[in-house]
């Protein structure tokens, strides 16, 4: 036998918390104190609903006062190294016959001299001195307030916790009760969800896919752009080259720009190629299923052009460096030709990868009505089966009114942690504990009147 394997932590907490939930449901009775216990946590569920606005509340309090706070605490330490600055000055000026004598410092001659200067910033010190207790004042009374924030924080986040905790419960029981007596509508309606679920779960594969081929044909597109810009330069390089040899300018250069125009059309055709590889990508990859689906709207997808672009040859290679002035003018018009022509075919290329993408994404929208259509009819099932499970759970509450009780089937229900402090936990298990006691003990002490068993699976047996 293979060994089990090793599931990470949180799956392996979630499987312990469904096993403890089906056997905490096996040990519950449908009866009147099951209800009543549903009622109270639901209606404790319901009195914290504040609790989510004012925990997103409390936490945007948190980080403006945050941010007031570093901002005091800036200005604060900047007020105290002020003074230690002035501090310094003083005692510099003070002390030092250098920075004390006015005849040695010229840029203290117009403003009164040294000891002007020293006056000055003893005003500036005692005015420093004087505002630092509100500073540090402001910066204590922001401080104290983060920590008040923090605490209503997480009391708030304990009600979260508390509130989630209570409508885990709550469903749990309710999905418990509705398990032991499922009703032949409910088998219909759950069957139907399935497959509604699994047909959207299709239609969003597709999309998917045809989303993908989407975005290639747009950067096939995007490729071919890059390709006739490239032979835009190129056209502009070689029509200074002929400028520059009708001028009869500097030889170098203008063979410069011969070499930049060919370097361009050579990069103009390895774009081009890309261009077409990343276009028979994207076709590939649209569905079968869709294009079977909508053969006129898949009509014509799949062509792809592979161009193939003029370049100068050697032929033009010569005529440049061997025919003078005149090969020079000569082979320039060729290359313009060949660069013109190449525009064209380009542009033609670029016009059917927008074709393609045009049928690809009118594909997509089809797909996408159609799970549109899916994630509609699978929303109208489930409000249904919530109906029916709700219509299921009123008549069973009903039926038990206090005498009657019905054993609810196991149900595997995960429920949420309360909190993150250990007397949370240890105070949730012993309240789950005294109630399976006292419901146990009830049910135990009870006459035995006519009661209506509900079995695990199947139809409720008198």
């Amino acid at each position: 036998a293979s060994p089990e394997p090793v599931l990470p932590l949180r799956r392996r907490s979630a499987s312990l918390s469904c096993q403890r939930a089906v056997r905490e449901s096996r040990s519950l009775m449908v009866d009147a104190g099951f209800f009543s216990r549903h009622d109270a946590l639901s209606a404790e569920a319901q009195s914290l609903l504040y609790a989510d606005g004012a925990l997103s509340e409390t936490q945007q309090n948190l980080r403006s006062v945050t941010s007031a706070e570093r901002s005091a605490e800036s200005q604060r330490v900047a007020n105290q190294r002020k003074q230690a600055q002035r501090e310094r000055r003083i005692d510099r000026c003070e002390n030092s016959w250098f920075y004390g004598t006015t005849a040695l410092q010229p840029q203290t001659w117009v403003y009164g001299g040294v000891s002007a200067k020293i006056a000055r910033q003893k005003a500036k010190l005692e005015a420093d001195r004087a505002s630092a207790p509100s500073l540090q004042s402001r910066e204590a009374a922001l401080e104290q307030t983060i920590e008040d924030l923090k605490a209503q924080a997480q009391a708030l986040q304990g009600a979260v916790a508390r509130r989630r905790a209570l409508e885990t419960e709550a469903a749990g029981m309710f999905e418990s009760a509705v398990a032991g007596a499922p009703t032949p509508q409910l088998h219909s309606l759950g069957k139907s969800a399935a497959e509604w679920q699994a047909a959207l779960g299709q239609e969003q594969a597709l999309a998917a896919a045809l989303v993908e081929a989407s975005r290639g044909c747009a950067a096939a597109r995007q490729r071919y752009y890059s390709a006739i810009n490239a032979l835009q330069r190129a056209h502009q390089t070689n029509q200074g080259a002929q400028f520059n040899n009708v001028l009869d300018g500097s030889e170098f250069i203008e063979h410069m720009q011969q070499g930049h125009r060919d370097q361009l059309m050579q990069q103009a055709q390895m774009e081009a190629h890309q261009a077409g590889v990343v276009l028979t990508r994207a076709l590939q990859s649209v569905p079968p299923a869709a294009a079977a689906r909508y053969p006129q709207l898949a009509a014509g997808i799949g062509h792809v052009v592979m161009p193939r672009l003029e370049q100068n040859g050697a032929g033009t290679a010569m005529m440049e460096i061997f025919g003078g002035d005149f090969g020079d003018a000569v082979a320039g018009m060729q290359a313009g030709g060949r660069i013109q022509r190449n525009i064209g075919v380009l542009a033609q290329c670029e016009q059917l990868t927008a074709q393609q993408e045009a049928r690809v994404n009118a594909l997509l929208q089809a797909v996408r009505q159609e799970a549109a259509n899916a994630a509609a009819t699978l929303q109208r099932i489930e409000a249904d089966v919530l109906a029916e499970k709700r219509s299921i759970f009123a008549a069973l509450r009903s039926r038990c009114g206090g005498v009657a009780a019905v054993a609810a089937a196991p149900v595997a229900t995960a429920t949420a942690v309360i909190g993150s402090d250990p007397k949370d936990h240890m105070a949730a298990t012993a309240v789950q504990a005294a109630w399976q006691t006292r419901v146990t003990g009830r049910a135990a002490a009870a006459s035995p009147p006519v009661a209506t068993a509900v079995a695990p699976s199947g139809p409720p047996v008198a």
